[in-house]
C-alpha cells in the first residue's frame, strides 16, 4: 500500500485514501496474532466473527471499486444474495488468504481512485442496489468513496469489539498500534 504520511495530504482524494488506509490497518491489527479458530469464533452477542466481518468488508470494497470502474457484478444478479454470501467464510479462506485479498482490494481501489479524473462523476447504481443506499443522493465517485470509508470505519469498530471479546486486546495497540496514528 501507499506509504502516505500526514504531510502528503494535499487534497481531498489523498485525505480520503489515507483515512481508508487507517481503517484497513485497524482490520489488520484486529486480526494480528490470532489462530484460525479464534478468527472464526463468535465471542460476542453479535453473529459476526472477525473472518466473516473481514470478508464482508472486502466484498464491499471490491463491489464499490467495480462500480466506480464500470465493471460491477452482472446486472440482474441478486444483490441481497451477494451481500449474504459475502458473510460466509469458506474453509480455504484463511486469515492469510483474506488479508491478501484485503491488500489486493485496497491496491485496486487506490489505483482506480488515483486514475479517476473527477470525484464528482456520477456512478450508475441499478435500482435494486440504489434502494439500499441513502435516498435522494447522487451516487458520485466521491459519495462511493466516502460511503466505503463509513462502512470500513463502522466495521473496524465491530472488529475491535470482537477482538476484545476474544482476548482483551485492542486493535489500536496491536501490530505496532498504527490503526489511528
Amino acid at each position: 500500500m501507499n506509504e502516505t504520511t500526514h504531510n502528503d495530504i494535499s487534497d481531498e482524494r489523498s485525505l480520503l485514501l489515507l483515512l481508508l488506509e487507517h481503517q484497513r490497518t485497524a482490520f489488520r491489527n484486529a486480526m494480528s496474532g490470532l489462530t484460525e479458530e479464534q478468527a472464526r469464533s463468535v465471542p460476542s452477542a453479535s453473529e459476526m466473527s472477525l473472518s466473516s466481518l473481514l470478508k464482508h468488508v472486502i466484498d464491499g470494497e471490491e463491489s464499490m471499486t467495480a462500480r466506480v470502474l464500470g465493471t460491477p457484478r452482472a446486472e440482474g444478479s441478486d444483490p441481497v444474495a451477494a451481500w449474504t454470501a459475502a458473510w460466509n467464510v469458506a474453509e480455504d479462506e484463511t486469515v492469510e488468504v483474506l488479508l491478501a485479498r484485503l491488500d489486493r482490494a485496497g491496491r485496486t481501489r487506490e489505483a482506480a481512485i488515483a486514475a479517476e479524473p473527477d470525484l464528482g462523476r456520477d456512478v450508475h447504481l441499478p435500482a435494486d442496489v440504489a434502494k439500499w443506499m441513502t435516498p435522494g443522493v447522487v451516487f458520485t465517485v466521491r459519495f462511493m468513496l466516502v460511503h466505503q470509508l463509513e462502512e470500513m470505519a463502522r466495521h473496524a469498530g465491530h472488529a475491535d469489539i470482537i477482538r476484545q471479546s476474544i482476548d482483551g486486546a485492542r486493535a489500536d495497540t496491536l501490530a505496532g498500534g498504527t490503526a489511528w496514528s
